[in-house]
């Protein structure tokens, strides 16, 4: 996946705002409130949805910060991204409620990416040079289902808890001979 370029309605500070990408590796730089930041949010917020938080947490969330300061107030843009040689273009529109649904075609463009690895890889922002704990996490994870299967695509960790599941639902459906006379 290589994001080619995005156009941006209304996300922050930034409004009818046109980005285009290089080959190679990008760095966004600025000075102070820029809008680096919020650049580096709606790109993360195109391809893995934006979450709109409930109750007192709902004041301070990405979905608040990034309120529109310009405008019509909708948080929506475009992104143009090229997938094993085809160019795709990804349109969102923010809806009050906050929650988008992801396309399956959007998990295959993302070539199995999640939004972990996009923050600790792909794009990391200022003072986040860190590795985060989910990070470590998922790399212990791929790095077990490669030993043990060979393969990263099969999940061991959710393969063995699915399983230990359908046990006790299975040992739960059982009845006991003492019952049945």
């Amino acid at each position: 996946m290589k994001i080619l370029s995005l156009h941006i309605d209304g996300f922050g500070k930034l409004h009818d705002q046109d980005i285009s990408f290089q080959d190679g590796m990008n760095v966004v730089y600025g000075k102070n409130e820029a809008g680096k930041s919020t650049l580096h949010t709606f790109i993360k917020g195109m391809l893995f949805g934006l979450e709109r938080q409930r109750g007192r947490a709902a004041r301070n969330d990405t979905y608040s910060r990034y309120e529109p300061w310009q405008g019509s107030g909708t948080y929506e843009g475009w992104l143009r991204l090229e997938s094993e040689g085809q160019v795709y273009r990804i349109q969102r529109r923010f809806h009050k409620r906050g929650r988008e649904l992801t396309m399956a075609l959007l998990d295959q463009l993302r070539c199995g990416l999640s939004e972990t690895a996009y923050d600790n890889t792909i794009s990391i922002g200022q003072l986040k040079c860190a590795t985060d704990g989910g990070m470590v996490s998922e790399l212990r994870n791929y790095i077990a289902n490669l030993n043990t299967s060979g393969s990263i695509a099969l999940n061991i960790t959710k393969a063995t808890s699915y399983l230990k599941a359908q046990r006790r639902e299975l040992e739960n459906q059982m009845v006991p001979e003492a019952a049945r006379s």
